[in-house]
């Protein structure tokens, strides 16, 4: 699958939304966003965390620890949590 600038326009990614995202080998594994699309040092990012942090975090009241994803790479899979 390619993905370009064009791919992300429009995607509203808040946090809570699943994605799916593509690792560096092509693989694909679902993700939690934690913040909305940002602009990185080189790239536009979305901060993400896996499932079960996101719950973790949620029922333990903390913020999630995530890291940040390359917004080419990611797409929405669930408008709304």
């Amino acid at each position: 699958m390619t993905y370009g600038s064009d791919q992300h326009e429009g995607m509203d990614i808040q946090p809570g939304i699943l994605l799916e995202a593509t690792t560096a080998t092509g693989e694909h594994v679902h993700l939690r966003a934690i913040s909305a699309a940002v602009q990185g040092r080189d790239f536009a990012v979305v901060w993400v965390c896996s499932d079960q942090e996101y719950e973790r975090a949620l029922s333990a009241g903390d913020d999630p620890d995530g890291i940040p994803w390359p917004l080419d790479a990611v797409r929405v899979l669930e408008q709304h949590r």
